[in-house]
C-alpha cells in the first residue's frame, strides 16, 4: 500500500487528498514478492497518541504479520511511514489487512481498518516424465508460461537428491561436469541449467524443455552395489528452482517440491551396457553376422554361477547365429563379466536385437532380457 501526499490539499473536499491502492488490484503470481509503502497520516489539526499501525497477509491457510509499528505520538499533519513485504507461497486470494489504534486529544480510543484483496496464480506449469536406462535415470523436465505476458526464464537449476549425481544434457558442455547433492552454487543451489548472461525468452504459452541424467553419486572410490541399490530403489530425484523476470525487471522465483518416481526396482543380475563390437554407431550391414558385447553384472549381495541362454525373438528380423548356450562362469558380488553374441540381421532398419535367459545355477535365479540392444541395419 502505497500513499501520496497532495501538494496543495483540497479545502473542504470530504475525501482525503492522499492516493492508495484499491480495495481490489488484480493478480499476482506465486513465486513473486509483494512489497507495499505503508503511510499512515494524522489529517487532523490536533495531535493523536498512543498509535499502533499492524499490517497482515491472511491467506487460505494462515496469517502472517508484516509489521507492527507504534509510535508516542503523531502532530496533525505527521506521517507514520514503513514498508512490508512478503513472498507469495499460496495460491488463491490474499487480504492485506491493516490496523491502525489510537488516542484522539479527547481520551478516545478509535480503531481504523482497511483490507486490501489480490489473487495468486501459478506463472509456470512444470511437468517431468521420468525413464530408467541401464544404471541411470533420465529426468525429461517441461517448463510452460502460464502467464498472459511474455517472461525470461533466467534460471533453471536442479538439486539432485542423495544418493544421484546430475548431468544437464542440455548444456553445451553437458559432459565436462557431473554435480551431486553437495555441490552447490552460493546460494545452496545446484548448478544452472541457463548460463547468467542469457535468458531465455518465453511468449505466453511457449515450452522449455531440459533434460537431466542421474546416476549414482560418485564416491572416492569405485562405486558399490549397496550405492547402486540405494540409487535404484530412491523415490525422491531432486528439487527445481526457477527464476524468471517479468516487466520492468520485476523477478519471481519458483521451487518445486521432491520430483518423486515409481522406483522400477532392481535384478539380481544386470545389463550394464550392449554394444555392437566394432561399432560406434550399433551398426550392422544386411545379411552379415555381427557380434554384440553384453555386460553382465551381479548385483546381489552373494557369489552366483551365471549361464546365459540366447532364445529366439518373438518378431526376428535380427536372428541368432552363434552357440545357443554360455556360462560367464563365477561372479562374486558387483562383478562383471562381458558376454560375446553372434547375431544376423535380416532386415534393414533399427532392429531390437534379444533375447536371453540369465540363470544362476546356485539359487535358481533367472531374468529373462527380451530386449539388448537397438542396431540400425544397413541395406
Amino acid at each position: 500500500m502505497q500513499t501520496v501526499q497532495a501538494g496543495h490539499p483540497l479545502a473542504g473536499f470530504p475525501v482525503s487528498e492522499a492516493l492508495g491502492l484499491p480495495r481490489a488490484f488484480g493478480t499476482m503470481f506465486l513465486g513473486e514478492t509483494f512489497a507495499a509503502h505503508v503511510c499512515v497520516c494524522n489529517e487532523g489539526a490536533a495531535g493523536v497518541r498512543d498509535v499502533s499501525v499492524r499490517v497482515a497477509m491472511q491467506t487460505g491457510s494462515q496469517q502472517l504479520a508484516l509489521l507492527t509499528e507504534a509510535a508516542a505520538q503523531l502532530a496533525g499533519g505527521q506521517p507514520l511511514n514503513a514498508q512490508v513485504a512478503h513472498e507469495i507461497k499460496e495460491l488463491g486470494a490474499h487480504v492485506l489487512a491493516c490496523a491502525v489504534s489510537y488516542v484522539t486529544a479527547q481520551g478516545e480510543r478509535r480503531v481504523l481498518q482497511r483490507a486490501f484483496k489480490f489473487g495468486v496464480a501459478n506463472p509456470l506449469v512444470v511437468k517431468t516424465k521420468v525413464n530408467h536406462a541401464a544404471r541411470a535415470v533420465l529426468l525429461e523436465v517441461q517448463v510452460l508460461n502460464a502467464t498472459q505476458a511474455p517472461m525470461a526464464l533466467e534460471r533453471l537449476r536442479f538439486e539432485p537428491s542423495p544418493p544421484f549425481a546430475a548431468e544437464d544434457l542440455g548444456a553445451e558442455d553437458h559432459g565436462a561436469e557431473v554435480y551431486g547433492a553437495d555441490d552447490r552454487g552460493a546460494d545452496g543451489l545446484g548448478r544452472a541449467s541457463l548460463a547468467e548472461t542469457r535468458a531465455a525468452f518465453m511468449q505466453p504459452g511457449d515450452v522449455r524443455q531440459f533434460l537431466y541424467r542421474l546416476t549414482p553419486q560418485p564416491p572416492p572410490g569405485p562405486v558399490t552395489v549397496d550405492q547402486e541399490r540405494a540409487a535404484q530403489y530412491a523415490p525422491a530425484l531432486g528439487k527445481l528452482d526457477i527464476l524468471w523476470r517479468g516487466a520492468f525487471g520485476s523477478f519471481g522465483r519458483l521451487q518445486t517440491s521432491q520430483l518423486l518416481r515409481k522406483s522400477p526396482g532392481m535384478f539380481l543380475i544386470e545389463i550394464e551396457r550392449a554394444a555392437v563390437v566394432g561399432s560406434e554407431d550399433n551398426s550392422a550391414c544386411l545379411e552379415l553376422p555381427f557380434a554384440a558385447r553384453v555386460r553382465v553384472r551381479n548385483v546381489s549381495d552373494r557369489p552366483m554361477v551365471v549361464s546365459a541362454a540366447v532364445r529366439p525373438h518373438a518378431h526376428p528380423a535380427v536372428i541368432a547365429c552363434g552357440p545357443a548356450q554360455h556360462s560367464l562362469g563365477e561372479m562374486q558380488p558387483g562383478e562383471a563379466h562381458d558376454l560375446d553374441l553372434q547375431f544376423l540381421p535380416l532386415a534393414p532398419g533399427v532392429q531390437r536385437v534379444g533375447a536371453v535367459v540369465l540363470v544362476d545355477s546356485l539359487s535358481g535365479y533367472t531374468r529373462e532380457v527380451d530386449h539388448l540392444l537397438d542396431v540400425f541395419v544397413a541395406a
